[in-house]
């Protein structure tokens, strides 16, 4: 017989992975978008945008363009370890958290 407080953790466990990978789903679209709009992957245009190299870097649009998109990349990455811990075996996990 299963023990019910198990059967819910794992029900729990699932939906939240679920729920994390749809986000990330969401993230990476709006990243997409991004890249598309400004032809480079953030890490490119931050080294461009440090450098002095973007076009009216200041101007409203991409000045707000350049914090949403470094807000998603970051957040991709949470998402990532997030996911990537909670996928983990529970022995794995159980290091990781002492």
């Amino acid at each position: 017989m299963t023990q019910p407080a198990a059967d819910l953790a794992s029900s729990i466990e699932a939906v939240t992975l679920d729920a994390l990978r749809l986000r990330l789903r969401e993230v990476a679209d709006q990243l997409g978008m991004f890249e598309a709009r400004y032809g480079r992957a953030f890490e490119q245009f931050a080294a461009d945008w440090n450098a002095g190299r973007v076009a009216d870097r200041f101007a409203h649009r991409i000045e707000r363009d350049f914090m949403e998109w470094e807000a998603l990349t970051m957040e991709r990455r949470e998402l990532l370890d997030l996911i990537r811990e909670l996928a983990a075996p529970l022995p794995r996990r159980a290091e990781g958290s002492i």
